[in-house]
């Protein structure tokens, strides 16, 4: 179970197209033209930092029929909605102005039927119905000027060090995500589909999310910031309003859709592509450019359009990109004049690792979001046209603790041989029909993770303890 997508060019620079400058004054979203506009140019940067669309026409056809029987059900008029499937592996869903609504691949995974897709879909219809993003312009302006504000006082190297991603995954206030909730569910029901099958996904997003807290090595009461439940919160009160609602709607023979849904999703691809960089536990590993690297207990790794990152609870923080560099100059000249362009490094040194060339220094940056950080920066000549960086972060309290953990991340960091390139495969959903011999911990060993394996086929097929296997049943598996 992983994070987001990666693809890292020769250059640098992600799949997503890059969004133009944001405009000093943001459009009006009480008014439905000021709402399209700001969608429009919002849409840009939901694509660049979740790595675009995914590449599958017939998913991305199925989601956006659905979401279109949805968005009929709503009163909003003068909006075109969009309904965009992610080419992600994160497990969220989000809407933006202008009707512009995405799922991400990663969230597809785990739904198991079209009625479940339906009760996403109608949520984040509901928001742009009550008109949730005028709501919050204000808000949200305040916010992104004081984050502007403190970019600026930020320098140049720190700001590559920003996730995109994350201003898109916040929840609304409770009220909103409650008023979602019921123009959702009553969406879903006006177009025919079982409308408490919102209720039994959330169980499944629930599930999902504290196994992987319990991965991490964290209490499975938390949960991650790019988690759906973190930023689409489930309250037990939430959970409860919604099944009532449900439970006063439902259609005389409601659509619940297993078999076209599990139809569609046969061979979507699970986590990362080969060109991406696969994330394996706690190990980032790339095919297509022959490099690998651990990061330290503790850490969860995610990746970007552009950069590899790897987070731990006590604010530390690692970054790695990179890209072509065909000069020649030497690492140390690189590390100090490109990678640091503008910043004063101390401790500059040169040196061999795993046989690569390479340059480290560090330097205190004052301020970040996150407050003051001590940085490590390292530069790694792969070859003679890849050159790789990593960044490391830690608040000065912890600095000296992290400082041993950084270094064994850049001493992991070696080029595979072609032979363990080419053993590296993608992952991909499966439909399977259960054979009467078949049990779920049989299914489950067969599943391509080192640990956990019961639970997270549990958690794909959203089946609980008790639950029996029926012979000619349809479940999900994971392959290489």
């Amino acid at each position: 179970m992983v994070a987001v997508a990666l693809l890292l060019y020769a250059d640098g620079v992600g799949r997503g197209q890059m969004p133009p400058p944001r405009k000093s004054a943001p459009p009006d979203l009480s008014t439905n033209a000021g709402e399209a506009e700001a969608g429009r140019e919002q849409n840009l940067e939901v694509l660049a930092a979740f790595g675009g669309a995914y590449n599958n026409p017939a998913v991305q056809a199925y989601v956006n029929e659905v979401g279109q029987k949805l968005a009929a059900q709503s009163d909003r008029r003068g909006i075109r909605f969009t309904f965009t499937v992610l080419d992600t592996p994160i497990v969220n869903a989000l809407a933006i102005p202008g009707g512009y609504i995405y799922v991400t691949r990663g969230l597809l995974a785990l739904v198991n039927d079209e009625s479940e897709l339906a009760g996403v879909l109608g949520h984040e219809v509901g928001h742009v119905a009550a008109r949730h993003h005028a709501k919050a312009q204000e808000r949200q302006e305040l916010a992104r000027a004081a984050a502007r504000a403190a970019m600026g006082r930020r320098s140049p190297l720190m700001r590559g060090g920003s996730v995109p991603a994350l201003d898109y995954l916040q929840s609304f206030p409770q009220n909103d995500e409650y008023e979602a909730d019921e123009l959702g569910i009553r969406f879903a029901a006006k177009a025919g589909y079982e409308p408490r099958s919102m209720a039994t996904f959330l169980a499944t997003l629930r599930e999902y999310s504290r196994l992987e807290a319990t991965m991490l090595g964290r209490s499975p009461d938390s949960v991650d910031k790019f988690d759906y439940t973190a930023t689409h919160p489930t309250a037990a009160d939430r959970f409860k309003r919604a099944l009532d609602e449900a439970n006063s709607q439902i259609p005389a023979r409601p659509i619940v859709g297993r078999k076209a849904y599990l139809s569609k999703v046969d061979g979507l691809l699970y986590g990362e592509a080969p060109e991406q960089g696969f994330i394996r536990g706690r190990n980032f590993l790339h095919p297509v450019l022959r490099i690998r690297f651990e990061v330290p207990d503790g850490f969860q790794l995610f990746d970007t359009a552009e950069r590899v990152f790897a987070i731990n609870p006590s604010k530390a923080l690692i970054v790695f990109d990179g890209g072509a560099e065909k000069t020649g100059m030497s690492t140390a000249t690189y590390l100090t004049q490109v990678f640091a362009k503008g910043i004063v490094l101390q401790d500059v040194r040169s040196g061999k690792l795993n046989g690569l060339e390479g340059a480290t220094g560090t330097t205190l940056i004052h301020h970040t979001q996150r407050g003051p950080m001590s940085v490590r920066l390292v530069v790694i000549r792969a070859d003679a046209e890849h050159v790789y960086r990593f960044q490391y972060e830690a608040p000065p309290s912890i600095n000296a603790q992290m400082t041993p953990q950084f270094a064994k991340t850049t001493a992991s960091f070696r080029v595979m041989t072609p032979a363990e390139a080419a053993a590296l495969r993608a992952r991909n959903v499966k439909v399977i029909t259960v054979k009467s011999t078949d049990t779920v911990g049989g299914l489950a060993r067969q599943i391509p993770f080192e640990d956990y394996k019961l639970e997270r086929f549990r958690i794909l097929n959203s089946l609980g303890p008790g639950s029996r296997l029926e012979p000619g049943q349809q479940l999900k598996q994971i392959v290489e």
